[in-house]
């Protein structure tokens, strides 16, 4: 180990780049075959014929490793593979994500090792890195150093790490709350070849309480380079074990309640045949990536890429499961696997509603209409196409008898008229129900009307909206002797508001009972 304090280039204007890429469709975009996320990749700027790779952000710089001299560095060469080490640089980056300027991170910091990836403490205050071990170059150790503020752009006590064994531990990236750490390990009692890990960080820096993500995100094969966004709800990270293009993909998992769901390849628009590594964010839907997808496969160049979600759109119509009647005005409400609401909506008069919805999410679609049975509707749409359709099929309740009363959901007809919608013949076909399961049976049909309008009018409305539900029970077999009708208008409403009352108190007043008669 060299000097235990080590110099690193004085970098000013900390910053925080873990926003989530979003954006909404646009024209002339390459629909992708697996997903709805449409990137597209640019060199960065700062490829050589050797391996760059990006790591992490400091101070308003990206930090990368590459095993290609510059300037001052002193590159290495690993005896067991007679191929270069890399060193640790920082590179600055322009409003357009172009990196330029790349400079020795710290000369100190440079083991006599290969130098691997780092993450930083969200105060910038505390650096984990890796570097190979003396003994054997293809594992990692993990160590964490203090930065000294009274001597500026020194590191001190370098240390390693108590989780580090006779296994590798790679590419760190810390939690957006600085609470956890996340990194890849061979360590035995994984799924495969390396796992995806956190640990807790306690208020010293240290690390404890080693937790394996999980068979959501870990495979038979390998995962490493974890990026977690800054509002903690998505995990990034590259994966050789599950469904790939090829090599090493870029996979998205969401963390819900402490666990990892919804699995998802980003697509061919940024996979390839080869290997994508160090998927980061830099600022809304831009960032790097890096990749070996144009080289030797020991060499990676970094990319910058830009993303556009494509929307996707889903169209559906509310039915009655037997008879196929559509049913208007049924409440959807449309969540989130993180359970948030996104969209409230009514079904329309044709039974439909449509949604916009962002690719590889997994939604839940609750739909509720009085006289009905809820449906839960789960729906992911996978971006194979911009267009969806579906049907939620409700089933109806049963008529509720009570002593004195059928009950069952409102009555509609058509505006200002007296004809049966389609919807309440299907709440009709209850009463029928229970009049022929009880033969002896009468009931008087009572209508009423909504506070609005002219007393007259309502009245003789209401009369004759009753007669209409009277013949529709009389033409499906029920005598006219077991059947009374009459219309109230609004004579006897069950909210009196003076002329403020709501739509929802209006739609009650508005009714048609089914009283027993004794």
């Amino acid at each position: 180990m060299k000097s235990p304090n080590l110099f690193v280039f004085s970098l000013l204007f900390s910053i925080q780049l873990f926003a989530q890429g979003q954006s909404s469709i646009t024209k002339n975009i390459k629909i992708p075959q697996s997903n709805g996320f449409s990137f597209t990749t640019y060199d960065a700027g700062v490829n050589s014929e050797l391996s760059e790779i990006g790591t992490a952000f400091f101070m308003n710089k990206y930090l990368i490793l590459s095993n290609k001299k510059r300037g001052f560095s002193t590159v290495s060469i690993d005896p067991k593979t007679n191929t270069p080490n890399h060193n640790l640089f920082c590179v600055e980056f322009d409003k357009n994500g172009n990196l330029s300027r790349p400079v020795i991170f710290s000369k100190l910091l440079d083991s006599d090792g290969n130098e691997g990836s780092v993450t930083f403490s969200t105060d910038e205050k505390t650096i984990y890195l890796t570097r190979s071990k003396e003994d054997n170059s293809k594992q990692f150790s993990l160590y964490k150093a203090t930065l000294d503020l009274e001597a500026k752009g020194f590191w001190k006590d370098i240390q390693p790490l108590a989780i580090n064994g006779n296994y590798s531990i790679e590419t760190p990236f810390m939690g957006p709350k600085g609470q956890k750490i996340y990194f890849s390990s061979d360590m035995k009692g994984g799924f495969g070849g390396y796992d995806l890990y956190s640990a807790e960080v306690m208020t010293d820096g240290t690390l404890t309480n080693v937790t394996n993500l999980g068979p959501t995100v870990n495979s038979a094969k390998d995962e490493k380079y974890p990026y977690v966004t800054g509002d903690n709800r998505y995990l990034y990270y590259s994966s050789n074990g599950h469904e790939t293009f090829g090599g090493y993909d870029i996979f998205r998992v969401s963390s819900v309640n402490n666990e990892f769901i919804n699995r998802s390849n980003l697509g061919e628009t940024i996979n390839t045949n080869n290997d994508e590594i160090a998927f980061t964010f830099s600022y809304q839907n831009k960032g790097y990536i890096s990749s070996n997808r144009k080289a030797d496969k020991s060499d990676f160049d970094i990319y910058k890429f830009e993303l556009v979600v494509l929307e996707q759109n889903f169209n559906a119509v509310v039915e009655e499961n037997k008879t196929k009647t559509v049913l208007p005005n049924a409440t959807v409400v449309v969540k989130n696997e993180f359970g948030d609401i996104i969209k409230t909506l009514k079904s329309d008069n044709n039974g439909k509603f449509g949604l916009k919805m962002d690719p590889l999410v997994d939604y839940t679609i609750e739909t509720t209409k009085e006289g009905y049975e809820p449906n839960t509707h789960y729906f992911k749409p996978n971006g194979n196409s911009l267009d969806y359709t579906g049907k939620i099929d409700l089933s109806q309740l049963k008529a509720k008898v009570t002593d004195s009363a059928i009950e069952i959901e409102n009555i509609y007809f058509d505006f200002n008229k007296v004809t049966l919608k389609k919807e309440s013949e299907l709440s009709l076909n209850k009463i029928l129900g229970v009049l022929r399961d009880n033969p002896e049976m009468k009931i008087s049909i009572n209508a009423h009307s909504d506070s609005k309008g002219k007393s007259d009018y309502n009245m003789v409305l209401s009369e004759k909206r009753a007669q209409s539900t009277y013949n529709y029970l009389i033409n499906n077999g029920i005598s006219k002797d077991r059947l009374a009708y009459k219309g109230y208008g609004k004579s006897q409403l069950k909210f009196k508001c003076n002329g403020n009352c709501t739509e929802e108190q209006e739609s009650q007043n508005r009714r048609v009972e089914f009283i027993i008669k004794k």
